[in-house]
């Protein structure tokens, strides 16, 4: 009886951890699902963050307008030239959103103005210690302002400031400045506000990524599809010399939808992304840009990108799938090292017709009708 229950203990056990076991991994995947989609660069609306910046810069020239009429009036040097680097600062930086289009340039300054002159704020202890809530204003919308990178690095900068300079023996130059009471539990607030407000704008940010991500995804491939390729080819960095574009035919499509059926003819289709990220690299821009047919936007010499299309096809004639053994692909290149004049539309236009010259001397090759891939 005892070694009956023994073992049953020992098999309740096993149980637990490869519950627990199952759960930690059930997290950790979910963690690096949403780093992942927190960090994608998925075709970001430019015209999103210039009105972002415009709107911000009006509305802190405004208050820091008020700011600076109320400083003034009480002749406070010190506020009196935050408010005015304030005012100059930000109408710089609509300037530069709004007229000049230098977006990420505006971003930049607005986030080393604000970081400056909320530094001071609490080390000054201005307006009789009131100008150090407007701090509590960076955790609100540092991330949704200025983005995951330079909002996040503020709000570590902040919380260490205030936690320095009031916990530490740094507190001795601003003892006089504050109530003890003040001392104590400012930096309780900023952080039960910094940790409350990264987490919605983090959430926020989740959201927004992903449903930008569902709607430049296609469903089928987990690939791009052709509405962000479009997008893709309208943007300023496929304007670069050394731009390449690949149009990708799969081979024989019809002949193993007849034969093998639709669901060999999708594990066809779904491997072309797989055999791209092999030959080119995990953060290659693929697209599906319609049924059996994907382009690829990568940069370098052609004979870089014609070696590396070389290995993709080879990996997939090695392919050994459920239903299938292998995969036979058609591809155009067009880099505009050679063809300096085309827009990326021209380049595109013209690697779909090399990648019809290629699929032309397959079936050539191979004996078949071409009205029978």
């Amino acid at each position: 009886m005892r070694q009956h229950s023994a073992r049953r203990n020992i098999s309740g056990m096993s149980a637990v951890f490869s519950l627990s076991d199952l759960l930690k991994w059930c997290y950790m995947n979910r963690i690096k699902n949403i780093i992942h989609v927190l960090t994608m660069k998925i075709n970001e609306d430019p015209k999103r963050q210039c009105h972002i910046n415009v709107a911000m810069s009006i509305i802190v020239c405004l208050s820091a307008g008020v700011m600076l009429i109320m400083n003034l009036m009480r002749h406070a040097v010190l506020m009196t030239i935050t408010s005015l680097v304030l005012v100059g600062g930000f109408a710089a930086t609509g300037i530069m959103a709004g007229v000049l289009k230098k977006v990420k340039a505006s971003s930049l300054l607005m986030a080393l103005i604000l970081t400056g002159v909320f530094t001071i704020f609490p080390i000054s202890g201005g307006n009789e210690g009131f100008a150090v809530l407007w701090v509590l204003l960076i955790p609100l919308f540092s991330i949704s302002l200025f983005g995951l990178k330079i909002g996040l690095g503020m709000n570590a900068y902040f919380i260490v400031l205030i936690t320095a300079l009031f916990y530490s023996p740094l507190n001795k130059h601003i003892v006089d400045l504050y109530t003890d009471n003040f001392m104590h539990r400012f930096p309780v607030l900023f952080l039960s506000d910094s940790v409350i407000a990264q987490f919605i704008a983090l959430s926020s940010e989740f959201y927004y990524k992903l449903t930008r991500l569902q709607v430049y995804t296609d469903d089928m491939t987990g690939a791009y599809n052709r509405k962000y390729f479009i997008e893709m080819l309208d943007r300023a960095e496929m304007q670069k010399d050394d731009l390449c574009i690949s149009v990708i035919d799969v081979n024989g499509l019809k002949e193993t939808n007849d034969s093998l059926g639709h669901a060999a003819g999708d594990e066809m289709i779904c491997s072309v992304p797989i055999f791209a990220r092999e030959a080119f690299g995990k953060d290659v821009i693929v697209a599906r840009t319609g049924g059996d047919e994907f382009a690829i936007l990568t940069y370098g010499s052609k004979k870089e990108i014609e070696k590396k299309v070389e290995n993709m096809k080879k990996h997939a004639a090695e392919h050994k799938g459920k239903l299938i053994n292998n995969v036979f692909m058609s591809v155009g290149i067009a880099c505009r090292s050679e063809y300096k004049d085309l827009t990326p539309e021209g380049l595109f236009q013209t690697a779909d017709r090399f990648m019809y010259e290629d699929k032309a001397a397959y079936y050539k090759l191979k004996g078949h009708d071409r009205r029978h891939r």
